[in-house]
Protein backbone atom coordinates (compact mmCIF):
# COMPACT_ATOMS: atom_id res chain seq x y z
CA UNK A 1 0.00 0.00 0.00
CA UNK A 2 1.56 3.54 -1.27
CA UNK A 3 1.91 6.37 1.50
CA UNK A 4 -0.94 7.88 -0.33
CA UNK A 5 -3.48 5.06 -0.19
CA UNK A 6 -2.26 5.42 3.73
CA UNK A 7 -2.42 8.87 4.14
CA UNK A 8 -6.50 8.51 2.69
CA UNK A 9 -7.14 5.68 4.60
CA UNK A 10 -5.83 7.50 7.99
CA UNK A 11 -8.06 10.56 6.84
CA UNK A 12 -11.26 8.35 6.33
CA UNK A 13 -11.35 6.78 9.90
CA UNK A 14 -10.40 10.17 11.52
CA UNK A 15 -13.72 11.36 10.16
CA UNK A 16 -15.63 8.25 10.83
CA UNK A 17 -14.19 8.58 14.45
CA UNK A 18 -14.93 12.53 14.52
CA UNK A 19 -18.27 12.24 13.54
CA UNK A 20 -18.29 9.40 16.22
CA UNK A 21 -17.48 12.11 18.84
CA UNK A 22 -20.30 14.64 18.02
CA UNK A 23 -22.66 11.82 18.44
CA UNK A 24 -20.91 10.74 22.04
CA UNK A 25 -21.41 14.71 22.80
CA UNK A 26 -24.59 14.75 22.11
CA UNK A 27 -25.56 11.63 23.72
CA UNK A 28 -23.54 12.53 26.79
CA UNK A 29 -25.62 16.12 26.95
CA UNK A 30 -28.55 13.68 27.03
CA UNK A 31 -27.88 11.97 29.93
CA UNK A 32 -27.08 14.99 31.86
CA UNK A 33 -30.36 16.20 30.62
CA UNK A 34 -32.19 15.11 33.77
CA UNK A 35 -30.31 17.51 35.71
CA UNK A 36 -32.18 20.27 34.77
CA UNK A 37 -35.77 18.73 37.02
CA UNK A 38 -33.24 18.84 39.64
CA UNK A 39 -34.70 22.44 40.93
CA UNK A 40 -38.14 21.11 40.75
CA UNK A 41 -37.96 17.76 42.71
CA UNK A 42 -34.76 17.75 44.36
CA UNK A 43 -31.47 16.20 43.87
CA UNK A 44 -28.68 15.20 46.48
CA UNK A 45 -25.09 14.74 45.95
CA UNK A 46 -25.10 10.96 44.67
CA UNK A 47 -28.19 11.31 42.61
CA UNK A 48 -26.73 14.32 40.79
CA UNK A 49 -23.35 12.44 40.37
CA UNK A 50 -24.84 9.28 38.88
CA UNK A 51 -26.28 12.25 35.91
CA UNK A 52 -23.32 14.06 35.63
CA UNK A 53 -20.14 12.10 35.77
CA UNK A 54 -20.84 9.63 33.18
CA UNK A 55 -23.02 12.23 30.76
CA UNK A 56 -19.84 14.73 31.64
CA UNK A 57 -17.26 12.39 31.08
CA UNK A 58 -18.98 11.21 27.41
CA UNK A 59 -19.48 14.67 26.60
CA UNK A 60 -15.72 16.04 27.16
CA UNK A 61 -14.78 13.06 25.72
CA UNK A 62 -16.79 12.79 22.62
CA UNK A 63 -16.10 16.64 22.11
CA UNK A 64 -12.58 16.93 21.96
CA UNK A 65 -12.22 13.80 19.39
CA UNK A 66 -14.81 15.22 17.03
CA UNK A 67 -12.75 19.02 17.45
CA UNK A 68 -9.47 17.25 16.86
CA UNK A 69 -10.73 14.37 14.31
CA UNK A 70 -13.33 16.21 12.38
CA UNK A 71 -12.86 16.96 8.75
CA UNK A 72 -12.32 20.67 8.37
CA UNK A 73 -13.77 20.44 4.69
CA UNK A 74 -16.86 18.50 2.98
CA UNK A 75 -16.70 15.14 3.52
CA UNK A 76 -19.15 12.42 1.79
CA UNK A 77 -19.30 9.21 5.06
CA UNK A 78 -20.45 6.21 2.81
CA UNK A 79 -22.74 3.72 4.37
CA UNK A 80 -20.36 1.32 5.58
CA UNK A 81 -18.47 4.12 7.28
CA UNK A 82 -21.90 5.61 8.70
CA UNK A 83 -22.65 2.36 10.23
CA UNK A 84 -18.97 2.14 12.04
CA UNK A 85 -19.98 5.45 13.47
CA UNK A 86 -23.44 4.15 14.90
CA UNK A 87 -22.84 1.36 15.96
CA UNK A 88 -19.54 2.73 18.26
CA UNK A 89 -22.16 5.20 19.53
CA UNK A 90 -25.24 2.57 19.90
CA UNK A 91 -22.60 0.66 22.18
CA UNK A 92 -21.48 3.89 23.90
CA UNK A 93 -24.89 5.25 24.73
CA UNK A 94 -26.00 1.65 26.03
CA UNK A 95 -23.05 1.30 28.73
CA UNK A 96 -22.55 4.75 29.60
CA UNK A 97 -26.35 4.95 29.82
CA UNK A 98 -27.08 2.14 32.19
CA UNK A 99 -24.52 3.77 34.50
CA UNK A 100 -27.01 6.02 36.08
CA UNK A 101 -29.47 3.20 36.95
CA UNK A 102 -26.85 1.02 38.92
CA UNK A 103 -25.73 4.41 41.08
CA UNK A 104 -29.54 5.61 41.67
CA UNK A 105 -31.82 2.49 41.85
CA UNK A 106 -29.32 0.08 43.40
CA UNK A 107 -29.46 -2.09 40.18
CA UNK A 108 -26.32 -4.77 39.20
CA UNK A 109 -24.99 -3.57 36.15
CA UNK A 110 -26.49 -6.68 34.04
CA UNK A 111 -29.84 -5.23 35.28
CA UNK A 112 -28.89 -1.36 34.65
CA UNK A 113 -27.93 -2.38 30.91
CA UNK A 114 -30.91 -4.29 30.52
CA UNK A 115 -32.97 -1.13 31.37
CA UNK A 116 -30.79 1.37 29.07
CA UNK A 117 -30.76 -0.77 26.26
CA UNK A 118 -34.40 -1.35 26.71
CA UNK A 119 -34.60 2.59 26.69
CA UNK A 120 -32.62 3.44 23.75
CA UNK A 121 -34.29 0.39 21.42
CA UNK A 122 -37.67 1.45 22.90
CA UNK A 123 -38.35 -2.26 23.57
CA UNK A 124 -40.05 -0.55 26.75
CA UNK A 125 -39.50 -3.85 29.45
CA UNK A 126 -38.54 -2.46 32.64
CA UNK A 127 -36.79 -4.46 35.81
CA UNK A 128 -37.39 -0.53 38.27
CA UNK A 129 -40.24 -0.20 40.97
CA UNK A 130 -41.65 2.96 39.29
CA UNK A 131 -43.16 3.79 42.76
CA UNK A 132 -39.96 3.85 44.26
CA UNK A 133 -38.04 5.55 41.64
CA UNK A 134 -36.74 9.64 42.38
CA UNK A 135 -38.44 11.86 39.55
CA UNK A 136 -35.38 12.34 37.36
CA UNK A 137 -34.70 8.77 37.09
CA UNK A 138 -38.48 8.15 35.67
CA UNK A 139 -37.84 11.33 33.21
CA UNK A 140 -34.59 9.67 32.15
CA UNK A 141 -35.69 6.36 31.43
CA UNK A 142 -38.40 8.26 29.08
CA UNK A 143 -35.80 10.46 27.21
CA UNK A 144 -33.79 7.91 26.50
CA UNK A 145 -36.94 6.20 24.85
CA UNK A 146 -37.61 9.22 23.08
CA UNK A 147 -34.60 9.81 21.52
CA UNK A 148 -33.90 6.10 20.57
CA UNK A 149 -37.55 6.44 19.02
CA UNK A 150 -36.35 9.42 16.79
CA UNK A 151 -33.02 7.20 16.50
CA UNK A 152 -30.19 9.56 17.70
CA UNK A 153 -28.18 9.63 14.69
CA UNK A 154 -30.95 11.37 13.03
CA UNK A 155 -30.96 14.29 15.39
CA UNK A 156 -27.18 14.29 15.43
CA UNK A 157 -27.54 14.75 11.79
CA UNK A 158 -29.67 18.03 12.37
CA UNK A 159 -26.51 19.33 13.78
CA UNK A 160 -23.87 17.91 11.03
CA UNK A 161 -23.35 20.27 8.09
CA UNK A 162 -22.40 19.10 4.14
CA UNK A 163 -23.30 15.49 2.82
CA UNK A 164 -21.14 13.58 6.02
CA UNK A 165 -24.86 12.63 7.06
CA UNK A 166 -26.12 10.53 4.30
CA UNK A 167 -24.04 7.35 5.47
CA UNK A 168 -25.06 8.05 9.35
CA UNK A 169 -28.28 8.28 7.74
CA UNK A 170 -28.38 4.93 5.66
CA UNK A 171 -26.38 3.27 8.55
CA UNK A 172 -29.48 3.90 11.04
CA UNK A 173 -31.78 2.92 8.51
CA UNK A 174 -33.71 5.71 7.97
CA UNK A 175 -34.50 6.19 4.32
CA UNK A 176 -37.04 9.78 4.94
CA UNK A 177 -34.88 12.23 3.50
CA UNK A 178 -37.26 14.87 3.04
CA UNK A 179 -35.84 17.31 0.96
CA UNK A 180 -31.91 16.78 -1.34
CA UNK A 181 -30.18 18.25 1.46
CA UNK A 182 -29.58 15.81 4.64
CA UNK A 183 -28.83 18.12 7.18
CA UNK A 184 -32.04 20.12 6.33
CA UNK A 185 -34.31 16.63 6.10
CA UNK A 186 -32.65 15.97 9.12
CA UNK A 187 -33.41 19.43 10.47
CA UNK A 188 -37.27 18.59 9.38
CA UNK A 189 -37.72 15.23 10.81
CA UNK A 190 -36.42 16.53 13.86
CA UNK A 191 -38.90 19.52 14.15
CA UNK A 192 -41.87 17.03 13.43
CA UNK A 193 -41.07 14.98 16.55
CA UNK A 194 -40.10 17.53 18.84
CA UNK A 195 -43.59 19.03 17.63
CA UNK A 196 -45.44 15.78 17.79
CA UNK A 197 -43.87 15.46 21.73
CA UNK A 198 -44.78 19.53 22.65
CA UNK A 199 -48.42 18.50 21.43
CA UNK A 200 -48.94 15.28 23.22
CA UNK A 201 -47.79 16.72 26.39
CA UNK A 202 -50.35 19.65 26.05
CA UNK A 203 -53.23 16.86 25.12
CA UNK A 204 -52.44 14.41 27.92
CA UNK A 205 -52.06 17.19 30.71
CA UNK A 206 -55.60 18.99 29.34
CA UNK A 207 -57.33 15.25 29.55
CA UNK A 208 -55.91 14.83 33.28
CA UNK A 209 -52.90 13.98 33.83
CA UNK A 210 -50.07 15.98 35.82
CA UNK A 211 -47.31 17.74 33.49
CA UNK A 212 -44.87 15.62 34.60
CA UNK A 213 -47.05 12.38 33.80
CA UNK A 214 -47.77 14.24 30.17
CA UNK A 215 -44.14 14.71 29.30
CA UNK A 216 -42.96 11.61 30.04
CA UNK A 217 -46.27 9.45 28.76
CA UNK A 218 -45.89 11.64 25.39
CA UNK A 219 -42.26 10.67 25.02
CA UNK A 220 -43.25 6.66 25.78
CA UNK A 221 -46.07 6.83 23.20
CA UNK A 222 -44.85 8.52 20.20
CA UNK A 223 -41.61 6.22 20.55
CA UNK A 224 -44.51 3.28 21.05
CA UNK A 225 -41.62 2.24 23.86
CA UNK A 226 -44.37 1.83 26.59
CA UNK A 227 -42.35 3.53 29.68
CA UNK A 228 -44.75 4.70 32.21
CA UNK A 229 -43.83 6.32 35.62
CA UNK A 230 -47.16 4.23 36.94
CA UNK A 231 -47.63 0.12 37.88
CA UNK A 232 -51.22 0.12 36.09
CA UNK A 233 -49.54 2.69 32.45
CA UNK A 234 -52.72 4.44 31.29
CA UNK A 235 -54.55 2.16 32.95
CA UNK A 236 -53.86 4.34 36.32
CA UNK A 237 -56.66 6.84 34.96
CA UNK A 238 -59.01 4.44 33.69
CA UNK A 239 -60.03 7.46 30.87
CA UNK A 240 -60.50 6.88 27.85
CA UNK A 241 -59.45 10.35 26.51
CA UNK A 242 -56.22 9.34 27.78
CA UNK A 243 -56.02 6.19 25.66
CA UNK A 244 -57.28 8.54 22.56
CA UNK A 245 -54.75 11.16 22.64
CA UNK A 246 -51.77 8.02 23.57
CA UNK A 247 -53.09 5.73 20.42
CA UNK A 248 -53.14 9.17 18.11
CA UNK A 249 -49.39 9.63 19.37
CA UNK A 250 -48.59 6.03 18.98
CA UNK A 251 -49.89 6.32 15.44
CA UNK A 252 -47.94 10.02 14.85
CA UNK A 253 -44.95 7.77 15.80
CA UNK A 254 -44.85 5.27 13.30
CA UNK A 255 -46.12 7.17 10.41
CA UNK A 256 -43.69 7.50 7.90
CA UNK A 257 -42.07 11.58 7.68
CA UNK A 258 -42.18 11.42 4.43
CA UNK A 259 -46.18 11.19 4.96
CA UNK A 260 -46.30 13.37 7.65
CA UNK A 261 -44.12 16.16 5.96
CA UNK A 262 -46.68 16.02 2.66
CA UNK A 263 -49.67 16.62 4.86
CA UNK A 264 -48.15 19.29 6.81
CA UNK A 265 -47.68 20.67 3.80
CA UNK A 266 -51.05 20.42 2.74
CA UNK A 267 -51.42 17.61 0.73
CA UNK A 268 -53.51 15.42 2.27
CA UNK A 269 -53.67 13.11 -0.87
CA UNK A 270 -50.37 11.69 0.07
CA UNK A 271 -52.04 10.42 3.74
CA UNK A 272 -54.25 8.05 1.65
CA UNK A 273 -51.94 7.01 -0.66
CA UNK A 274 -49.28 5.92 1.37
CA UNK A 275 -49.36 1.94 1.27
CA UNK A 276 -48.00 1.96 5.03
CA UNK A 277 -50.82 4.35 5.92
CA UNK A 278 -53.50 2.26 4.52
CA UNK A 279 -51.74 -1.16 5.66
CA UNK A 280 -51.71 0.45 9.38
CA UNK A 281 -55.44 1.44 9.42
CA UNK A 282 -56.50 -1.96 8.26
CA UNK A 283 -54.88 -3.73 10.79
CA UNK A 284 -56.08 -1.06 13.41
CA UNK A 285 -59.54 -1.61 11.83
Amino acid sequence: MSKRQKSYLRGRYRAVFGYTGFILLCIGLIIMAPLLLAPIYGADGRLAAAFLIPGGTLAILGGFVWRAWVPREPFAMTPQEGAVAVVLSWLMALIVGAIPFVFTDGLSFNQALFEATSGWTTTGLSVIDVTATHPLVLFYRSLIQFAGGAGFAIIMLALISGPAGTGLSSAEGRGDQLVPHVRQSAAIVLQLYVAYAVLGTVALWLVGMSLFDAVNHAFAALSTGGFSTRPESIGYWDSFAVEAVISILMILGTTNFLTAYAVVNGRWRALVRSSEMQTLMVLLI
